[in-house]
């Protein structure tokens, strides 16, 4: 049977509810999960990036845009959000978790990435959920609810590996419009059942967005024809599940997570191990940067690169992109 993504995303906050009800009373929460009391505690907090020359300052940028952000493998290109960003939290005080909410929305505003501000009712599209059992609230949500696990998925992605893990599930939208060929019963060509085209919440399907397989395959449409430049197609983000480990994350604070999650709620990240020469938040629990100082908030160089990737023209060939991002990044950072 067909299930509707747009089901899917609504059932994801009766499914973490029905998982977590039960271990919340005895869970161990973050260390710092009150939030702050005085009216200056929201403010961006950042780590100013090493002085390089600007050339060696362009190299590292690319090499941060690749790790920050995973090209989708139908059209091989970068995506973002197009619909407003609205994060819900589950699994913590509802203070705490306003305070989460708040700081991701905060970003977005700060970025340039679509929402509709603090504190204004929206469909939820970014699921953030505190468990100090994550595997197996992953494990019900992928017999159960696999939709939820997104686009393009890898062997392996039901394994609990990280102290905060994402989903994303993606869409490719035709700017000139899209009306692919269909199946049997009005499906898509190339999307599986557990994925159909109907319309997620918040998400315009009248301006030609469809949902990616989980698969990374199907149907790619064919944008603009005989172009090397670009291809009239844009990829998007059209559902995250952000699911946090309680028990590993409890020696930091609330207000570094909330800013790891805000990186992790607005890119598809590529890499969560890496260690890129310009600091990001992302290295607060990276494996890879061994013993250099860990950021404990967004940094220079991450606030630069959500800015070019929500300022970009994502409808370019992915080394356009990538590259148009990078001297963002360097402007933003140098102010030149």
């Amino acid at each position: 049977m067909v299930r509707p993504v747009r089901r899917a995303c609504g059932w994801a906050t009766l499914v973490v509810s029905a998982m977590l009800n039960a271990a919340l009373a005895a869970a161990a929460q973050p260390a710092d999960q009150s939030a702050p009391q005085n009216s200056d505690a929201l403010q961006e907090v950042q780590v100013t990036a090493p002085k390089l020359d600007r050339r060696t300052l362009k190299r590292v940028a690319i090499q941060f845009v690749k790790m920050h952000a995973a090209a989708s493998p139908v059209i091989h290109q970068i995506g973002r959000w197009q619909a407003d960003v609205c994060p819900k939290v589950t699994g913590l005080n509802p203070r705490a978790g306003e305070f989460v909410t708040r700081r991701v929305t905060e970003v977005a505003q700060n970025v340039g990435a679509p929402t509709r501000g603090v504190g204004r009712r929206c469909a939820v599209n970014v699921e953030i959920v505190f468990t100090p059992d994550p595997q197996q609230l992953l494990n019900h949500i992928a017999k159960a609810y696999p939709a939820l696990l997104g686009s393009s998925r890898s062997a392996g992605d039901t394994i609990f590996r990280h102290a905060i893990q994402s989903w994303y599930l993606t869409g490719t939208r035709e700017m000139e419009g899209w009306n692919p060929m269909v199946g049997g019963e009005g499906k898509l060509m190339g999307i599986q059942e557990d994925i159909d085209a109907s319309t997620p919440p918040g998400v315009d399907r009248g301006a030609g967005l469809r949902v990616d397989p989980s698969d990374g395959q199907g149907f790619a449409g064919f944008g603009l024809a005989g172009s090397y430049v670009t291809k009239g197609l844009t990829s998007e983000l059209v559902h995250v599940l952000v699911i946090v480990d309680t028990r590993n994350v409890a020696g930091d604070s609330l207000r570094s997570i909330s800013d790891y999650i805000a990186m992790l709620a607005l890119t598809r990240m590529g890499s969560l191990d890496g260690c890129s020469a310009l600091p990001s938040i992302i290295d607060l629990l990276s494996s890879g940067c061994g013993e250099r100082e860990k950021p404990q908030a967004l940094t220079d160089a991450d606030t630069a690169y959500l800015k070019a990737l929500y300022s970009s023209d994502l409808e370019m060939n992915l080394n356009i992109e990538q590259g148009d991002m990078r001297d963002r990044m360097v402007t933003a950072i140098t102010g030149r």
